[in-house]
Parts: structure tokens; C-alpha cells; sequence
């Protein structure tokens, strides 16, 4: 399989601002410096029952999760945001972040990866 088809994100979206390599690589680099940190206080505020620090979390990390075409997991972080403001179905958040994680993670990785080559 190419390894193009496996990839996790899709920067198409950041590329309609621009599709400048330098541009990429800080704009990738933002994601892979900030996505990682800001899911594991994602996951800790929702374990000590800082649910509005979770809710903060979670609405900030969607929309990037988005803007790499990461849909699963901007989907499970849109249902964390909502679950949260709505102050129902916690018991559906652990397996949501566990979702947003995975794809977080594999993401981060690939995109080190990959701009790391670009190099």
C-alpha cells in the first residue's frame, strides 16, 4: 500500500490558505507541538471532574482535529464539547477521548514523520 493512501490527516483545508512548504511545516508543527499536551489535559480535567476545563479542551482540539481532516476524532471531541455543555452522558466521554487520542496520536506521528522528510 503507498504510504500516502494510510495517511490519518489531509491538509486540505490548511492548503487553501496556502500550500507553501514553509507555511506547512509551521502550521503542522503548531498541531504536532500543541494536540498532544492539550488532549492530555482533555483527558486529566475530565478525570478530576474539571468539566469546564474539559469542555475548553475539547471545543479548542475539534476544530484543528477538523482542519487536518481529522474527522473521527473532531467528531468525538464535538460530542465530548456537547455532552459536557449539556451535563449528560459522561459515561460516553472515556471511549470519546479514547477515539480523539488514537487519531490524535497517529496523526501527531505521521506528521513528524512526514515533515521531518520534507526536511
Amino acid at each position: 500500500m503507498d504510504d500516502k493512501e494510510s495517511l490519518v490527516y489531509d491538509l486540505s483545508i490548511v492548503k487553501e490558505a496556502s500550500d507553501d512548504i514553509e507555511y506547512l511545516k509551521e502550521i503542522t508543527g503548531y498541531f504536532v507541538d500543541n494536540s498532544g499536551t492539550m488532549l492530555q489535559v482533555l483527558e486529566k480535567a475530565f478525570q478530576e471532574s474539571d468539566y469546564d476545563a474539559a469542555q475548553n479542551a475539547a471545543h479548542k482540539l475539534s476544530s484543528n482535529f477538523f482542519m487536518f481532516g481529522l474527522d473521527e476524532g473532531a467528531k468525538a471531541l464535538s460530542r465530548i464539547d456537547i455532552n459536557l455543555m449539556n451535563k449528560e452522558y459522561y459515561q460516553e466521554i472515556p471511549e470519546l477521548i479514547l477515539i480523539a487520542k488514537a487519531q490524535g496520536e497517529k496523526a501527531i506521528f505521521q506528521l513528524k514523520r512526514d515533515f521531518h522528510e520534507l526536511g
